[in-house]
Protein backbone atom coordinates (compact mmCIF):
# COMPACT_ATOMS: atom_id res chain seq x y z
CA UNK A 1 0.00 0.00 0.00
CA UNK A 2 1.51 3.24 -0.88
CA UNK A 3 1.76 5.93 1.97
CA UNK A 4 -1.42 7.70 2.61
CA UNK A 5 -3.71 5.28 1.14
CA UNK A 6 -6.75 4.54 2.89
CA UNK A 7 -7.23 0.74 3.07
CA UNK A 8 -10.43 -1.31 4.44
CA UNK A 9 -10.19 -5.12 5.69
CA UNK A 10 -13.65 -5.99 5.93
CA UNK A 11 -13.85 -9.40 7.76
CA UNK A 12 -17.38 -10.56 7.26
CA UNK A 13 -17.20 -14.32 8.81
CA UNK A 14 -18.99 -16.98 7.91
CA UNK A 15 -20.60 -17.38 11.58
CA UNK A 16 -18.19 -20.01 14.01
CA UNK A 17 -15.34 -19.56 11.64
CA UNK A 18 -13.09 -18.38 14.83
CA UNK A 19 -15.04 -14.83 14.23
CA UNK A 20 -15.64 -14.14 17.95
CA UNK A 21 -11.56 -14.68 18.33
CA UNK A 22 -10.90 -12.98 16.13
CA UNK A 23 -12.15 -9.72 17.30
CA UNK A 24 -11.71 -10.92 20.94
CA UNK A 25 -7.96 -10.34 20.00
CA UNK A 26 -8.79 -7.42 17.83
CA UNK A 27 -10.59 -5.10 20.58
CA UNK A 28 -8.34 -6.38 23.33
CA UNK A 29 -5.52 -4.52 21.32
CA UNK A 30 -6.89 -1.78 19.93
CA UNK A 31 -4.92 1.02 21.16
CA UNK A 32 -2.22 -0.92 20.22
CA UNK A 33 -2.58 -1.14 16.79
CA UNK A 34 -3.42 2.08 16.03
CA UNK A 35 -0.46 3.69 18.21
CA UNK A 36 2.24 0.82 17.10
CA UNK A 37 0.79 -0.10 13.86
CA UNK A 38 -1.38 2.56 12.50
CA UNK A 39 -4.45 0.00 12.15
CA UNK A 40 -7.89 1.52 13.03
CA UNK A 41 -10.15 -0.55 15.01
CA UNK A 42 -13.14 1.70 14.77
CA UNK A 43 -15.87 1.02 17.57
CA UNK A 44 -15.69 1.46 21.38
CA UNK A 45 -16.15 -2.27 21.32
CA UNK A 46 -17.18 -5.33 19.22
CA UNK A 47 -20.72 -4.19 20.23
CA UNK A 48 -20.47 -1.00 18.58
CA UNK A 49 -19.33 -3.00 15.37
CA UNK A 50 -22.46 -5.31 15.67
CA UNK A 51 -24.84 -1.79 16.53
CA UNK A 52 -23.57 -0.03 13.35
CA UNK A 53 -23.80 -3.52 11.31
CA UNK A 54 -27.12 -4.33 12.42
CA UNK A 55 -28.00 -0.43 11.49
CA UNK A 56 -26.02 -0.66 7.62
CA UNK A 57 -28.28 -4.18 7.41
CA UNK A 58 -31.84 -2.32 8.07
CA UNK A 59 -32.90 1.17 7.24
CA UNK A 60 -30.86 3.07 9.91
CA UNK A 61 -27.86 5.19 9.16
CA UNK A 62 -26.46 7.24 12.28
CA UNK A 63 -24.60 4.00 13.88
CA UNK A 64 -22.81 2.97 10.55
CA UNK A 65 -22.31 6.57 9.30
CA UNK A 66 -20.36 6.86 13.06
CA UNK A 67 -18.24 4.35 11.92
CA UNK A 68 -17.74 5.04 8.50
CA UNK A 69 -16.72 8.58 9.13
CA UNK A 70 -14.15 6.98 11.58
CA UNK A 71 -12.84 4.95 8.97
CA UNK A 72 -12.35 7.65 6.23
CA UNK A 73 -11.04 9.73 8.68
CA UNK A 74 -8.30 7.42 9.60
CA UNK A 75 -5.10 8.23 6.84
CA UNK A 76 -4.34 3.94 6.80
CA UNK A 77 -5.34 0.58 7.40
CA UNK A 78 -8.76 -0.12 9.47
CA UNK A 79 -10.43 -3.51 9.93
CA UNK A 80 -13.83 -4.10 10.20
CA UNK A 81 -14.89 -7.44 12.07
CA UNK A 82 -18.69 -8.57 11.66
CA UNK A 83 -19.85 -11.66 10.61
CA UNK A 84 -23.58 -10.30 9.96
CA UNK A 85 -22.40 -8.69 6.76
CA UNK A 86 -21.26 -12.27 5.01
CA UNK A 87 -24.46 -12.92 3.34
CA UNK A 88 -26.18 -9.66 2.84
CA UNK A 89 -28.02 -9.28 -0.41
CA UNK A 90 -25.91 -7.58 -3.36
CA UNK A 91 -27.68 -4.42 -2.60
CA UNK A 92 -26.47 -3.87 0.73
CA UNK A 93 -22.95 -5.08 0.18
CA UNK A 94 -22.74 -1.97 -2.21
CA UNK A 95 -24.07 0.13 -0.09
CA UNK A 96 -21.61 -0.97 2.63
CA UNK A 97 -18.58 -0.25 0.07
CA UNK A 98 -20.05 2.90 -0.98
CA UNK A 99 -19.52 4.46 2.69
CA UNK A 100 -15.49 3.72 1.91
CA UNK A 101 -14.94 5.52 -1.59
CA UNK A 102 -11.81 6.30 -1.44
CA UNK A 103 -10.78 2.96 0.33
CA UNK A 104 -8.53 -0.45 -1.24
CA UNK A 105 -11.87 -2.22 0.18
CA UNK A 106 -10.21 -6.07 0.88
CA UNK A 107 -12.88 -8.64 1.92
CA UNK A 108 -12.07 -11.80 3.90
CA UNK A 109 -14.10 -14.39 4.97
CA UNK A 110 -12.69 -16.97 7.53
CA UNK A 111 -14.01 -20.87 6.43
CA UNK A 112 -13.93 -24.19 8.87
CA UNK A 113 -15.00 -27.36 7.53
CA UNK A 114 -18.40 -27.96 7.10
CA UNK A 115 -19.00 -30.75 9.36
CA UNK A 116 -17.56 -29.34 12.53
CA UNK A 117 -19.49 -25.85 11.35
CA UNK A 118 -22.53 -28.34 11.49
CA UNK A 119 -22.12 -29.13 15.32
CA UNK A 120 -20.98 -25.60 16.12
CA UNK A 121 -24.37 -23.68 14.70
CA UNK A 122 -27.14 -26.11 16.44
CA UNK A 123 -25.84 -25.47 20.13
CA UNK A 124 -25.49 -21.81 19.14
CA UNK A 125 -28.94 -21.09 17.01
CA UNK A 126 -30.52 -23.05 20.42
CA UNK A 127 -28.71 -19.88 22.58
CA UNK A 128 -30.11 -17.72 19.86
CA UNK A 129 -33.89 -19.09 21.12
CA UNK A 130 -34.32 -22.07 18.40
CA UNK A 131 -35.98 -25.32 19.60
CA UNK A 132 -34.96 -27.53 16.78
CA UNK A 133 -33.70 -31.14 17.87
CA UNK A 134 -30.76 -32.00 16.67
CA UNK A 135 -31.95 -34.69 14.04
CA UNK A 136 -34.63 -32.04 12.62
CA UNK A 137 -31.40 -29.41 12.63
CA UNK A 138 -29.31 -32.17 10.31
CA UNK A 139 -32.13 -33.08 8.24
CA UNK A 140 -33.02 -29.70 7.34
CA UNK A 141 -29.56 -29.04 5.96
CA UNK A 142 -29.41 -32.04 4.44
CA UNK A 143 -32.87 -30.65 2.43
CA UNK A 144 -31.99 -27.29 2.10
CA UNK A 145 -28.31 -27.79 0.77
CA UNK A 146 -27.54 -25.59 -2.28
CA UNK A 147 -27.98 -27.39 -5.65
CA UNK A 148 -29.89 -30.35 -3.55
CA UNK A 149 -33.11 -29.11 -2.22
CA UNK A 150 -35.84 -31.40 -1.89
CA UNK A 151 -39.43 -31.21 -2.82
CA UNK A 152 -41.99 -30.09 -0.55
CA UNK A 153 -41.44 -28.06 2.18
CA UNK A 154 -38.23 -28.83 4.45
CA UNK A 155 -37.66 -27.91 7.78
CA UNK A 156 -36.95 -23.98 8.53
CA UNK A 157 -33.45 -24.81 10.11
CA UNK A 158 -32.53 -25.52 6.97
CA UNK A 159 -33.04 -22.75 5.65
CA UNK A 160 -31.20 -20.48 8.08
CA UNK A 161 -28.65 -22.59 8.29
CA UNK A 162 -27.46 -22.59 4.51
CA UNK A 163 -28.10 -18.73 4.49
CA UNK A 164 -25.51 -17.90 7.22
CA UNK A 165 -22.92 -21.00 6.08
CA UNK A 166 -23.31 -21.21 2.02
CA UNK A 167 -19.45 -19.95 1.87
CA UNK A 168 -19.83 -19.56 -2.14
CA UNK A 169 -22.68 -18.05 -2.67
CA UNK A 170 -21.11 -15.33 0.44
CA UNK A 171 -17.96 -15.14 -1.76
CA UNK A 172 -19.46 -14.48 -5.08
CA UNK A 173 -21.61 -11.33 -3.80
CA UNK A 174 -18.55 -10.04 -2.09
CA UNK A 175 -16.35 -10.79 -4.92
CA UNK A 176 -18.27 -9.21 -7.88
CA UNK A 177 -17.49 -6.22 -5.97
CA UNK A 178 -13.95 -6.21 -4.10
CA UNK A 179 -11.51 -8.73 -3.80
CA UNK A 180 -12.10 -11.22 -1.72
CA UNK A 181 -10.15 -13.68 0.20
CA UNK A 182 -10.85 -16.95 2.24
CA UNK A 183 -8.78 -17.73 5.30
CA UNK A 184 -9.24 -21.26 6.63
CA UNK A 185 -9.67 -22.17 10.25
CA UNK A 186 -7.08 -24.98 10.78
CA UNK A 187 -8.00 -28.62 11.70
CA UNK A 188 -8.12 -29.70 15.11
CA UNK A 189 -4.56 -30.43 16.96
CA UNK A 190 -3.15 -27.17 14.86
CA UNK A 191 -1.47 -24.78 17.09
CA UNK A 192 -4.12 -22.47 18.70
CA UNK A 193 -2.86 -18.87 16.99
CA UNK A 194 -2.49 -20.09 13.61
CA UNK A 195 -5.92 -18.68 12.89
CA UNK A 196 -4.49 -15.57 14.07
CA UNK A 197 -1.28 -15.51 11.99
CA UNK A 198 -3.33 -16.10 8.89
CA UNK A 199 -5.63 -13.14 9.26
CA UNK A 200 -2.58 -11.00 10.60
CA UNK A 201 -0.71 -11.82 7.08
CA UNK A 202 -3.48 -10.26 5.38
CA UNK A 203 -3.79 -7.16 7.87
CA UNK A 204 -0.17 -7.15 6.77
CA UNK A 205 1.39 -6.91 10.58
CA UNK A 206 3.50 -9.48 12.14
CA UNK A 207 1.63 -11.57 14.40
CA UNK A 208 3.53 -11.37 17.23
CA UNK A 209 3.30 -8.70 20.41
CA UNK A 210 -0.48 -8.79 20.79
CA UNK A 211 -2.27 -9.29 24.40
CA UNK A 212 -4.40 -12.27 24.98
CA UNK A 213 -8.12 -12.51 24.65
CA UNK A 214 -10.74 -13.50 27.01
CA UNK A 215 -13.42 -15.22 24.57
CA UNK A 216 -17.06 -14.40 24.89
CA UNK A 217 -18.73 -16.39 22.53
CA UNK A 218 -18.30 -19.98 24.51
CA UNK A 219 -19.69 -22.75 23.57
CA UNK A 220 -21.96 -25.63 25.89
CA UNK A 221 -21.67 -29.31 26.33
CA UNK A 222 -24.59 -31.24 24.50
CA UNK A 223 -26.46 -32.04 27.96
CA UNK A 224 -26.74 -27.78 28.55
CA UNK A 225 -27.70 -27.37 24.94
CA UNK A 226 -30.78 -29.83 25.81
CA UNK A 227 -31.62 -27.88 29.13
CA UNK A 228 -31.30 -24.50 26.72
CA UNK A 229 -33.47 -25.58 23.95
CA UNK A 230 -36.30 -27.10 26.81
CA UNK A 231 -35.94 -23.71 28.09
CA UNK A 232 -36.97 -22.02 24.83
CA UNK A 233 -39.97 -24.13 24.36
CA UNK A 234 -40.97 -23.14 27.88
CA UNK A 235 -40.76 -19.23 27.77
CA UNK A 236 -42.05 -19.18 24.39
CA UNK A 237 -45.20 -21.44 26.02
CA UNK A 238 -45.23 -18.67 28.60
CA UNK A 239 -45.64 -15.71 26.39
CA UNK A 240 -41.88 -14.65 26.30
CA UNK A 241 -39.99 -15.77 22.83
CA UNK A 242 -36.90 -15.02 21.85
CA UNK A 243 -35.25 -12.30 22.24
CA UNK A 244 -37.01 -11.16 25.38
CA UNK A 245 -34.71 -12.11 28.22
CA UNK A 246 -31.68 -12.13 26.20
CA UNK A 247 -29.07 -10.90 28.54
CA UNK A 248 -29.93 -13.24 30.83
CA UNK A 249 -30.56 -16.64 28.88
CA UNK A 250 -27.95 -16.70 26.54
CA UNK A 251 -25.47 -14.00 28.35
CA UNK A 252 -25.69 -15.13 31.84
CA UNK A 253 -27.08 -18.93 31.67
CA UNK A 254 -25.50 -20.17 28.35
CA UNK A 255 -22.28 -17.86 27.72
CA UNK A 256 -21.54 -17.87 31.67
CA UNK A 257 -22.82 -20.35 34.32
CA UNK A 258 -23.24 -23.12 31.82
CA UNK A 259 -20.36 -23.07 29.53
CA UNK A 260 -18.57 -23.32 32.44
CA UNK A 261 -19.51 -26.53 32.91
CA UNK A 262 -18.87 -27.80 29.20
CA UNK A 263 -15.57 -29.75 30.38
CA UNK A 264 -18.37 -31.93 32.63
CA UNK A 265 -20.40 -32.48 29.63
CA UNK A 266 -20.36 -34.67 26.62
CA UNK A 267 -20.01 -33.06 23.55
CA UNK A 268 -22.04 -32.42 20.63
CA UNK A 269 -20.49 -35.31 18.04
CA UNK A 270 -21.27 -35.85 14.53
CA UNK A 271 -19.99 -38.10 12.26
CA UNK A 272 -18.78 -37.08 8.54
CA UNK A 273 -22.37 -37.97 6.13
CA UNK A 274 -21.59 -38.91 2.43
CA UNK A 275 -23.32 -35.32 1.40
CA UNK A 276 -21.11 -33.09 3.25
CA UNK A 277 -17.97 -34.53 2.16
CA UNK A 278 -19.31 -34.81 -1.66
CA UNK A 279 -20.69 -31.03 -0.86
CA UNK A 280 -17.39 -29.83 0.65
CA UNK A 281 -15.52 -30.92 -2.33
CA UNK A 282 -18.13 -28.67 -4.74
CA UNK A 283 -17.30 -26.18 -2.29
CA UNK A 284 -13.75 -25.99 -2.75
CA UNK A 285 -14.03 -26.57 -6.73
CA UNK A 286 -16.67 -23.80 -7.12
CA UNK A 287 -14.46 -21.35 -4.85
CA UNK A 288 -11.19 -22.35 -7.15
CA UNK A 289 -13.19 -21.56 -9.97
CA UNK A 290 -14.04 -17.97 -8.55
CA UNK A 291 -10.27 -17.26 -9.15
CA UNK A 292 -9.67 -17.59 -4.95
CA UNK A 293 -6.73 -18.59 -3.15
CA UNK A 294 -7.05 -19.64 0.33
CA UNK A 295 -5.09 -18.08 3.08
CA UNK A 296 -4.48 -21.67 4.87
CA UNK A 297 -5.23 -24.69 2.85
CA UNK A 298 -8.05 -26.15 0.70
CA UNK A 299 -7.63 -29.33 2.88
CA UNK A 300 -8.50 -27.18 6.18
CA UNK A 301 -12.11 -28.00 4.56
CA UNK A 302 -12.14 -31.10 4.49
CA UNK A 303 -14.95 -32.30 6.90
CA UNK A 304 -14.07 -34.40 9.85
CA UNK A 305 -15.65 -36.39 12.61
CA UNK A 306 -16.63 -34.22 15.94
CA UNK A 307 -16.06 -36.22 18.23
CA UNK A 308 -18.94 -36.56 20.77
CA UNK A 309 -22.21 -37.96 21.47
CA UNK A 310 -25.55 -37.71 19.37
CA UNK A 311 -27.89 -35.26 21.90
CA UNK A 312 -30.83 -37.79 21.70
CA UNK A 313 -28.90 -40.49 23.36
CA UNK A 314 -27.91 -38.38 26.50
CA UNK A 315 -29.91 -39.66 29.65
CA UNK A 316 -32.51 -37.44 31.60
CA UNK A 317 -30.56 -37.72 34.67
CA UNK A 318 -27.90 -35.88 33.00
CA UNK A 319 -29.77 -33.44 31.09
CA UNK A 320 -31.10 -32.79 34.51
CA UNK A 321 -28.01 -32.33 36.80
CA UNK A 322 -27.21 -29.42 33.97
CA UNK A 323 -30.24 -28.52 34.54
CA UNK A 324 -29.93 -28.00 38.35
CA UNK A 325 -26.59 -26.69 37.63
CA UNK A 326 -27.26 -23.94 35.31
CA UNK A 327 -30.53 -22.76 38.02
CA UNK A 328 -27.97 -22.71 40.88
CA UNK A 329 -25.31 -20.77 38.97
CA UNK A 330 -27.59 -18.60 37.68
CA UNK A 331 -29.18 -17.76 41.06
CA UNK A 332 -25.36 -17.66 43.00
CA UNK A 333 -24.96 -15.02 40.00
CA UNK A 334 -28.14 -13.14 40.84
CA UNK A 335 -27.57 -13.08 44.67
CA UNK A 336 -24.00 -11.85 44.47
CA UNK A 337 -25.40 -8.77 42.19
CA UNK A 338 -27.86 -7.95 44.60
CA UNK A 339 -25.60 -8.29 47.45
CA UNK A 340 -23.71 -5.68 45.62
CA UNK A 341 -26.17 -3.36 44.92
Amino acid sequence: MSPGQQRLVLHVGVMKSGTSFIQSRLFANKKMLLSDRGILVPGLNWLSQVMAARDVLGSGEEQWAKMAGKVNAHDGTSVISMEYLGPVRPAVARRVLDSFPSHQVDVVITARDLNRSIAAMWQETVQNGRTWTFADYLAGIEAWRPGHRSAGDPPEAGRTFWRQQNLVRIARTWGELAPVSVVTVPPPGAPRDLLWERFCSILRTPPDGFAPARLDNESVGAASTLVVRRLNELLTEAGLPFPEGTDLRKGVLAKQVLAARKAAEPAIGLSVAPWVRDHAAHMVTALTDLGITPTGSWDDLAPVDVPGVDPATIDDSTVLDAAMAGLAGFLAQQIREGDES
